[in-house]
């Protein structure tokens, strides 16, 4: 699910990413100046210690389980964490997590309305920004001003913490740990690869010819090109150059909206926001929303378009890309669903093929958070509360992040000459099914896998027990089994170590500052105009995908704008540009 990006009238220059991309790491000795002389330890009873000048940590009791109603809008997972990771917190905190999840749940904004009616959101909490700000005005959401600094890990943060939460209330109190925080610094941007960019299978891109794409249409005859070579896997099941899904689009469609990154605009709300600080409607029709739904039309047109795209979801995807069914990816973290330092040597590798016309809009990596924040819910218990409190102390622990980043030592890793290091079944733990032992919690990995889907500390964070990221693709051990026959032959074509120099070099990317300000909430009026438009340029978008030619195309865009003029689409269009002006303000300034 995508990031919405909030905003308020503070000018707090705080500098993040988003969702789900990793960042680069700094030096080991950059981490420990960075404040990691305090430890937690847990006893054989789950109970959290510490060392170091924190003040006492609260005793929290575990001797009854506690199934902690977790709130969570970037779960993808609903119901009780299953699996190994689901065990680990057991064992370490009897704690059973029950996740609830609202775009999975049927009707996000109801199960969200109705919850808040109830005075009960969850006893943990996961909000974009701006609805954390609505529940700390309502009272749903606990104060840990007194409490946060005696938990040494979540003290490491506290710059961030304080910052974000200048915005929140009256500005004097603590309510909401920002997520994706670390602590290498807030400007630049770090990765081994971009978050989205086109990406091919090596050898099917070499097997059409390698050829230089200049634009869109030279992308799409290249991936033409593949299909007409390979309409079927392996295994004779039907293969498409791009396969969609609608299950997390929100106030638009978003497989477009990703995709608007390519040339140099990001959708936020009803405006696109440009490299060059610009805020144009979506519905301009010089802008990037347009294009890139073009795209996918024409390559309808084309047949290259999964005709399961309207009604699959998410997992469906995933599954598709475990069997090389999907061609074209764009996500920077869909390689862990194909490649493998294996498939690199056979030259099967999913890389980045540069498209000459494009301006990458690259947010630079997270900081101050990622626009969305974990709190706790005001109405647990006292005794409730400890135990809460101690548990996000270690999901923030090095312990706790690498768990999330990379799983466990022993199955996903091993420690070699106090290196980190995949086993095999590390490196395949999301392409493959990865059989966990009884005795860690049983089933497949990937289905025990962290249903939390957010983390406190960013994967790009350095871990002071190695002095190397906690992204298990950054590690050392990682980077050299990775290069392989695909890597060198890549970097021989393309004369660069990676896409990101690539780019750089080339001038094909702007790395922009992202704040992480509390925007400006809907009003009542605002919000209902935004229902309403979303839902006309979702349907509208995705019907286009599927129009049955040009004439039928640009009917139904110019349709789709007279319905969202009729709506009040120019209100919010004004409402959204003030909204993020402030965001805009921020970013000049931190330039």
């Amino acid at each position: 699910m995508k990031l919405k990006k909030l905003s308020s009238l503070a000018l707090t220059a705080m500098l993040t990413v988003s969702m789900l991309a990793g960042c680069g790491g700094s030096t080991g000795a950059d981490q420990a100046a960075g404040g990691t002389d305090t430890k937690t330890e847990t006893t054989e009873g789950g109970e959290a210690t510490e060392s170091g000048d924190s003040a006492e940590t609260p005793a929290a009791s575990h001797d009854e389980t506690y199934t902690v109603d977790f709130y969570n809008v970037a779960a993808n997972f609903q119901g009780i964490q299953p699996g190994w990771y689901g065990k680990i917190v057991k064992d370490k905190f009897n704690m059973d997590l029950n996740i609830i999840a609202p775009q999975v749940s049927g009707d996000g904004a109801a199960l969200y309305q109705t919850r808040c009616a109830a005075g009960a959101l969850g006893d943990l909490i996961i909000l974009d920004n701006a609805d954390a700000q609505e529940c700390v005005e309502s009272g749903l959401i606990h104060d840990l001003t007194d409490v946060i600094e005696k938990y040494p890990n979540l003290a490491k943060y506290m710059e961030q913490i304080k910052k974000f939460n200048e915005q929140m209330g009256d500005g004097s109190k603590i309510y909401a740990i920002p997520l994706e925080m670390n602590l290498n610094g807030p400007t630049d941007y770090k990765q081994l690869h971009v978050y989205s960019y086109p990406r091919m299978g090596w050898d099917m891109y070499n097997e059409a010819g390698a050829p230089e794409l200049k634009n869109l249409d030279d992308l799409l005859a290249c991936l033409k090109s593949i299909q007409d070579a390979h309409p079927t896997n392996e295994n004779g099941d039907p293969a498409y150059a791009i396969s969609l899904w609608k299950d997390w689009d929100s106030q638009y469609m978003e497989n477009v909206a990703q995709l608007t990154k390519w040339y140099g605009q990001e959708v936020n709300g009803s405006v696109l926001i440009g490299t060059d600080n610009s805020i144009a409607p979506i519905t301009d029709k010089d802008g990037a929303y347009y294009k890139m739904l073009k795209f996918f039309y024409q390559a309808n047109q084309m047949g290259l378009v999964d005709p399961d795209s309207a009604t699959q979801d998410w997992n469906a995807i995933v599954s598709k890309m475990q069997e090389k069914r999907v061609y074209l990816y764009w996500y920077s973290w869909q390689y862990g669903f194909w490649n493998s330092p294996a498939k690199g040597e056979e030259g099967t590798n999913y890389v980045e093929i540069p498209v000459a016309d494009t301006n990458l809009y690259q947010p630079s990596d997270t900081y101050y958070g990622d626009g969305r924040v974990l709190c706790v819910g005001s109405q647990v218990s006292d005794e409730n509360f400890n135990r809460l409190m101690e548990f996000l102390d270690w999901y923030a622990s090095p312990e706790g992040v690498q768990i999330q980043h990379a799983g466990t030592e022993g199955l996903t890793y091993t420690v070699e000459n106090g290196k980190y290091k995949l086993t095999e079944d590390g490196l395949n733990r999301f392409s493959a099914e990865v059989i966990v032992p009884e005795e860690l919690g049983g089933g497949n990995w990937n289905d025990g896998n962290n249903q939390i889907n957010q983390w406190i500390v960013a994967s790009c964070d350095i871990n002071p027990e190695t002095g190397e990221p906690y992204a298990s693709d950054m590690w050392s051990t990682s980077i050299e089994m990775n290069q392989t026959k695909t890597t060198k032959e890549w970097s021989e074509k393309f004369g660069a170590a990676d896409d990101v120099e690539y780019l750089k070099k080339n001038n094909m990317m702007t790395v922009v500052p992202s704040i992480n300000i509390a925007l400006a909430i809907d009003t009542t009026d605002i919000s209902l105009i935004r229902k309403q438009c979303g839902d006309v340029i979702k349907d509208s978008s995705w019907r286009m995908v599927f129009a049955k030619d040009d004439a039928d195309f640009d009917a139904q865009w110019d349709e789709m704008v007279s319905q969202l003029d009729g709506l009040g689409f120019q209100d919010l269009v004004a409402f959204d540009t003030e909204k993020y002006q402030p965001m805009l303000d921020a970013r000049k300034a931190a330039q």
